[in-house]
């Protein structure tokens, strides 16, 4: 490889690396706030899977994420409004057989995840 090809394929890696710097983060994959812990929460409703023990698992992280969030009443009503909104506009634009899909994979790991805090397999 010449010296031109070594230094073309350099800027095409650190444009690629920058590329991937700045996507969003998966929901999954992003530090949990309000927000996500109600989108989550709601689409196990959605789905279904809702029950005592992911209940339990909800109510434990709710907890834990108000106290760590330090935000005032209004700023947190705020975050939770908006994982409600966010679920119920991914619900809608599912479609007819989108649903299973977004249960199968959304709403599966979420169960698990409100269950295993639950259990006390994971903290919140």
């Amino acid at each position: 490889m010449t010296l031109k090809q070594r230094q073309i394929c350099a800027v095409f890696l650190l444009i690629a690396a920058a590329a991937v710097s700045v996507l969003p983060k998966p929901l999954a994959v992003q530090e949990r706030n309000l927000t996500q812990v109600i989108y989550d929460y709601a689409v196990t409703s959605y789905c279904g899977t809702l029950d005592g023990e992911v209940e339990r698992g909800f109510r434990r992280e709710l907890a834990e994420q108000t106290l760590r969030s330090g935000l005032n009443e209004a700023a947190a009503r705020k975050q939770r409004i908006k994982g409600w909104v966010m679920a119920d506009d991914e619900w809608r634009n599912r479609g007819l057989g989108g649903h299973k899909a977004w249960c199968r994979e959304e709403g599966m790991a979420a169960s698990h995840h409100f269950r295993a805090i639950a259990r006390g397999d994971k903290e919140p």
